[in-house]
């Protein structure tokens, strides 16, 4: 029988704690212990460290202290929103208020609790958001490239997130009304990320509700140009290798 709070096995999550309270971190590694068999968690005590983690390995939620000596993990959300909109964020913090509630969900943030909290509380918190995740959609049988072209074709707003065979390599892009106004992939970013993204064997692609609060540069680039540049690009790039016979 599974822990109260706790997912499928089948379903395990990875989870991302960010604090610079030793003590604190330690607990929870703790208290995370017998929940082993859902939850993987893993420890940082910086933004820096925490955004290393997020672009080298599949995150599914961010626990963030707001008070961060120096840093904030305001900043962490909105990292965390920009370039990993699948992965959820939860802030906690010993001074919660209204205003710092409504700045929080307006950047985007899965939830915003007081600390301390109860490690029951916490895993049924996760519970509830990882089980809104059927709201977006997981394509396996269409290629990225067609993907982008309907896209297009609709002025949709979307952000595509697409992880690399394994999930060792992530990217996004980020179309409102038909145009990209962001991509990153791979340290790539613009036509370059989704020329890194189209080269990938077999992606897995996942389609999320376009996120709030980025604003679109002032010369939007039709989602169909990018394409057609990354397209050229791969081409070219796959010319310039050499034949097997070479």
């Amino acid at each position: 029988m599974s822990k109260e709070g706790a997912p499928p096995v089948m379903n395990r999550k990875n989870i991302l704690i960010v604090d610079r309270d030793k003590n604190f971190m330690q607990e929870l590694r703790e208290a995370f212990q017998p929940y082993g068999g859902a939850y993987q968690v893993a420890f940082a005590s910086s933004i820096a460290k925490a955004r290393e983690i997020l672009s080298r390995f599949t995150v599914h939620a961010v626990l963030a202290n707001v008070q961060l000596s120096g840093e904030s993990g305001i900043e962490l959300l909105l990292h965390v929103r920009r370039w990993h909109a699948d992965t959820h964020m939860v802030l906690y913090t010993d001074e919660l208020t209204e205003e710092l509630k409504r700045s929080a969900y307006h950047s985007g943030a899965a939830a915003v609790i007081a600390h301390p909290f109860r490690i029951e509380d916490l895993l049924r918190l996760l519970t509830r958001i990882f089980a809104k995740d059927s709201g977006s959609s997981f394509l396996e049988s269409i290629h990225l490239a067609d993907l982008l072209q309907l896209i297009g074709m609709g002025n949709h707003s979307t952000d595509v997130v697409v992880a690399n065979a394994g999930g060792k390599q992530r990217g996004i892009i980020r179309i409102r009304k038909g145009n990209m106004i962001e991509a990153e992939a791979a340290q790539k970013r613009g036509v370059e990320a989704v020329t890194e993204m189209l080269s990938w064997a077999n992606p897995a692609i996942r389609t999320c509700r376009a996120a709030s609060g980025i604003a679109a540069p002032a010369k939007p680039v039709p989602l169909r140009d990018v394409l057609m540049q990354a397209v050229a690009k791969l081409d070219e790039g796959k010319a310039l290798q050499p034949s097997e016979e070479d």
